[in-house]
C-alpha cells in the first residue's frame, strides 16, 4: 500500500512538455491579438494575474482593469502591465487601471465591475485568478472555520465575479478563463488542507457556470508549479512567473501561462462550448 503522506506524480500524456514561453503562444502573434478588447482581471496585482495583465498588454488590449484588496499591489501591478503596454508594438494605446474590492463582499465586487464598465464599456475577457491558500493540516483536526474560509476565498470570490461580470458582458461570445491549480487535479496529498478541496469546488461551479451560460466560453487552466506570493515563492518550483504573460494564456510559467491564456482566448479551433482543462507544463507541484 502507498505511504500516504506520498506526493503522486501524475503521468505526462505528452511527449513534449513545456515551462517555458515559445513562440506559438506569443502574444505578439498577429491570430492573437486583443485589439479592441477589454479584460478584467482578478486578483491582478501580483504573480499569475499580474503576468497574464502584461501579456493582454503585449497582445494589444484596448483595456486591462485589475480587481484586489491591496491597493499598493495593485498600483505596482498597474506599471508593469502599464510599461508592458507601452513597449508594445501594437499601435494601439492600452488603458490600464485598477479597482479595490473584496471579492467575497458581492456589493463591493458589483460596485467594481459596474464603474469598469462605466469607464470602458462591455466586457470581453474575465479572467477569474484571485484566491488565497490557508492554513494546511490533516482533516481529523482540521478547523471547520478555516475549511469555511478556504471556500469563501477560492469559491465564492469566483462566484461573485462572475455574477457581476455577466450583465457587462459583450454580446457574442465573451471569455471566462480560471485560473485553477494542480492540486485540484491530481491524485489527493496529505495534510495540505483546504485549498484543494476549494480549488477543485471552483473548478465545478465554472462548470455549471458554462453549462448554463452557453453564449460564455468557459476555460479552466492550472498553472503548474509557479513560485508566488500565495505559496511563498517556493525555492523548488521550476515553472517561471513569465510564463504568464502569454496572452490567451497557459498557465505554468507565469509567462508560459499567460501565453497560454491569451492563446485559448484566441484560438475557439480548439475549445468547445464547454471548458477545457490545459495542462501546459511539467511540474504537478503546487502552483498559485
Amino acid at each position: 500500500m502507498a505511504d500516504p503522506g506520498q506526493e503522486v506524480v501524475p503521468v505526462s500524456f505528452t511527449k513534449a512538455w513545456h515551462s517555458q514561453p515559445y513562440p506559438f503562444i506569443s502574444p505578439t502573434r498577429p491570430e492573437l491579438s486583443a485589439k479592441g478588447k477589454n479584460i478584467v482581471i482578478t486578483g491582478g496585482g501580483t504573480g499569475i494575474g499580474n503576468a497574464i495583465g502584461v501579456a493582454f498588454a503585449k497582445a494589444g488590449a484596448n483595456s486591462i482593469a485589475i480587481i484586489g484588496r491591496r491597493a499598493d499591489k495593485l498600483a505596482a501591478g498597474v506599471s508593469a502591465i502599464s510599461e508592458a503596454a507601452a513597449a508594445s508594438s501594437s499601435d494601439m494605446t492600452t488603458t490600464v487601471f485598477h479597482m479595490v474590492a473584496d471579492l467575497v463582499d458581492k456589493g463591493q465586487t458589483t460596485k467594481a465591475f459596474d464603474a469598469i464598465a462605466a469607464k470602458v464599456g462591455k466586457i470581453d475577457v474575465l479572467v477569474s485568478n484571485a484566491g488565497a491558500s490557508v492554513e494546511v493540516g490533516p482533516m481529523a483536526t482540521y478547523s471547520a472555520q478555516t475549511f469555511r474560509q478556504a471556500f469563501e476565498l477560492n469559491v465564492v470570490t469566483g462566484l461573485h465575479a462572475f455574477q457581476a461580470f455577466l450583465p457587462h458582458a459583450s454580446p457574442g461570445r465573451s471569455v471566462v478563463l480560471n485560473s485553477t491549480t494542480a492540486l485540484a487535479h491530481i491524485a489527493p496529498w496529505a495534510n495540505v488542507g483546504a485549498y484543494p478541496a476549494a480549488k477543485a469546488a471552483a473548478l465545478k461551479m465554472w462548470d455549471q457556470i458554462a453549462k448554463e451560460n452557453t453564449h460564455l466560453r468557459v476555460v479552466s487552466v492550472h498553472p503548474g508549479w509557479v513560485p508566488t506570493d500565495l505559496n511563498g515563492h517556493q525555492k523548488g518550483a521550476t515553472d517561471s512567473g513569465e510564463s504568464s504573460l502569454f496572452f490567451g494564456c497557459f498557465f505554468g510559467y507565469p509567462s508560459l501561462l499567460t501565453h497560454s491564456f491569451l492563446f485559448l482566448k484566441r484560438s475557439s479551433s480548439i475549445l468547445t462550448k464547454e471548458r477545457k482543462i490545459i495542462r501546459l507544463t511539467n511540474n504537478p507541484g503546487p502552483d498559485n
